[in-house]
């Protein structure tokens, strides 16, 4: 299975894709790039200090059976990354399962950044890079 991130500048957009490729193929995750912070002093009231820090713009998961080249070459950086479940799964090393990112997708930032819901079955370990 080779998951793509698409990242759409409208909400149609987004649900156009998303339609396009169909529910059991497609689904619209929350991208956040970096966890709110709480303050926990008082266990039972906690504060949130920072507020989370989401991905600019709308986006589309889309499992595939294999890699869309018309998917990974959108302008604009709109191809988030496309990596390899299996082989992630597999345990590889994030060189092997990630396919693709793009230019602005940092390490660092892939240690913090997460997708919500996790997408089905994949267990991508970004943030053990």
């Amino acid at each position: 299975m080779i998951d793509h991130l698409i990242r759409c500048a409208t909400q149609a957009d987004a649900d156009a894709l998303a339609a396009q490729y169909g529910p059991s193929r497609a689904y619209q995750p929350k991208v956040i790039l970096q966890d709110a912070v709480w303050d926990t002093t008082d266990p039972d009231n906690p504060v949130m200090t920072t507020p989370a820090v989401l991905a600019e713009g709308y986006h589309v998961w889309l499992a595939l059976d294999a890699l869309e080249p018309a998917l990974r070459d959108l302008p604009d950086d709109n191809c988030r990354l496309i990596a390899d479940r299996n082989a992630a799964l597999a345990g590889v090393r994030v060189e092997t399962f990630m396919l693709f990112h793009a230019a602005d997708i940092t390490d660092q930032l892939m240690q913090v950044a997460r997708i919500e819901p996790v997408p089905a079955g994949s267990g991508y370990p970004f943030r053990k890079i």
